[in-house]
């Protein structure tokens, strides 16, 4: 067999620029036929017709189906972010409420006011005849006796009817 690929010739390659031998090459000359169609009616194939409409109108209804469920997919997301918003902004004004309970409290203890009170306005505990009682205990006074002022006033005081 070696004997036999050594005596037969080689293919050659032809180059890419080259065309092909034995096909038939395009013409440089090209004859234009003018037709006249405007004659020529086209017939309707209703069987087509009502085919054609018919995909037409199964390719809407699947159309509205998807868009319908991808409205109702993307509104559960949109309604999930917004609900989860609100959660946030629930604890953040949970915690808020919770600070100003904490600061209330503290800034109504007695004893923070006692202390502020002392030592910021400097004043001290009233004497025993500063003290008004003011209502009726157990018969303790049986009838007014007109106005009574605490012991540490020395200017007379003069009521907004005597101005």
């Amino acid at each position: 067999m070696a004997a036999i690929a050594a005596t037969l010739p080689g293919t050659k390659r032809r180059p890419r620029n080259e065309p092909a031998t034995g096909r038939a090459s395009y013409p440089d000359i090209y004859f234009v036929k003018h037709i006249d169609n405007s004659r020529l009616h086209r017939e309707v194939d209703l069987g087509k017709r009502r085919e054609c409409f018919g995909l037409l109108g199964l390719g809407t209804l699947a159309f509205i189906f998807i868009m319908v469920f991808a409205w109702q997919h993307f509104e559960g997301v949109r309604y999930g972010y917004g609900i989860q918003q609100l959660r946030q902004k629930q604890a953040s004004m949970e915690e808020w409420n919770h600070k100003l309970k904490v600061e209330c409290a503290s800034l109504t203890d007695p004893e923070r006011i006692d202390t502020l009170a002392r030592t910021d306005l400097g004043l001290i505990p009233p004497q025993p005849n500063q003290i008004i009682q003011v209502g009726n205990q157990a018969g303790i006074f049986s009838a007014p006796s007109g106005v009574e002022f605490a012991g540490n006033l020395n200017a007379p005081i003069k009521l907004p009817s005597e101005r």
